[in-house]
């Protein structure tokens, strides 16, 4: 089969690999779309920590089953199937206490084992035990529905932030999970939703969504433009959702006093240590939050939701490439220039 190897920092290419062949307890599934995660980059760029040799990456993956184990029950051949990447071990303070997306010994599918950038992908023993395979509604297409894990993530994000009714909602960076932000934050109740991004191009494609106010960082002062939106008060909630220690600086200013801010994205390891004017969260008693992946626990709401068709999730995924194409959509997702990039391996 085709799949797209990492090889080690910069060094990625399209292979003829071996399919896998599953063990009496394990699942194979033929990959229909998986989409390009921030996460994959920076480890194409930079390496990552869990990957010693070569590794498939991909982990927002969905499909059909292909091949059963001949100890495993309830799935069959031609199911259609999303995999939650995060494998919680069940068994630590975290699983027992219903986090299992902080889960002490967590091993993730496209990390630990080989993902899904690839025509099929190999559903481990411990994956299928744990209850990470989870069906998907006819209503909601396979194409979209690689956009489930993501999504999830940000439904983790949200559910500390205690966003409701009237709520008064700013989101720094427009990428397509600042997007799907705004897509949650909005059916939550949010009736003023602000998206704040440098890039001109991605202010363009979110004028394509829900968002009341859109603001180009680069041409104007966000905190000034945050006092105008809000007369001053600040936001209910500020969620950043790109890895910029001065956007983390900038939620504290815009939040206002008792609000709650989201540092929904990572900063790289190398640099993610800022300085923090802590009396802003002091004086102006702020909720500061983190928010990290999600648990096979949380997903059927999310699946159930997506598949409901309430939303509109479809526009999110700006380019659809084939396997033999990876490479360039790694080079997309590394510009302002598209959204979610998908690539469909069977293409």
């Amino acid at each position: 089969m085709k799949a797209l190897v990492f090889k080690g920092i910069n060094e990625m290419s399209v292979m003829d690999v071996p399919k896998p062949e599953i063990a009496e307890n394990e699942i194979l599934i033929k990959v229909d779309s998986c989409s390009i995660c921030g996460t994959d980059v920076r480890t194409y760029k930079s390496g990552h920590t869990r990957i010693k040799g070569e590794r498939i990456l991909g982990h927002e993956f969905s499909g059909t089953v292909a091949e059963v184990g001949k100890d495993i029950s309830g799935y069959n051949i031609g199911d259609r199937v999303i995999v939650v990447p995060g494998i919680p071990c069940g068994k630590c303070y975290y699983c027992q206490h219903g986090m299992q997306n902080l889960c002490d010994n967590r091993k993730i599918i496209g990390f630990d084992f080989d993902g899904a950038f690839a025509e099929y992908v190999k559903v481990p023993a411990i994956a299928i035990e744990m209850g990470n395979v989870k069906r998907i509604p006819d209503s909601l297409s396979l194409r979209n529905a690689c956009l489930i894990e993501p999504f999830t993530a940000i439904y983790n994000g949200q559910n500390l932030l205690n966003i409701s009714i009237g709520s008064s909602v700013a989101i720094i960076g427009g990428g397509p999970i600042g997007l799907m932000h705004s897509l949650q934050a909005r059916y939550r109740g949010a009736s003023k939703i602000a998206l704040f991004d440098l890039s001109e191009d991605r202010c363009k494609m979110a004028e394509r969504f829900d968002i009341d106010f859109i603001v180009n960082s680069g041409t104007k002062d966000p905190i000034e433009e945050a006092d105008k939106i809000t007369n001053g008060r600040g936001f209910d909630v500020v969620i950043v959702s790109c890895g910029s220690g001065i956007a983390q600086l900038q939620a504290l200013q815009m939040v206002r006093k008792n609000g709650r801010v989201s540092f929904f994205a990572g900063l790289p390891h190398n640099n993610s240590i800022i300085q923090l004017d802590t009396n802003l969260i002091h004086y102006k008693q702020i909720g500061v939050f983190g928010a990290n992946g999600s648990g096979p626990n949380e997903y059927e709401a999310t699946i159930d939701f997506l598949g409901s068709g309430r939303i509109n999730i479809s526009d999110i995924i700006s380019t659809e490439l084939s396997i033999e194409n990876a490479l360039k959509g790694f080079e997309i997702v590394q510009t302002a220039s598209a959204l979610k990039v998908v690539i469909h391996p069977n293409m």
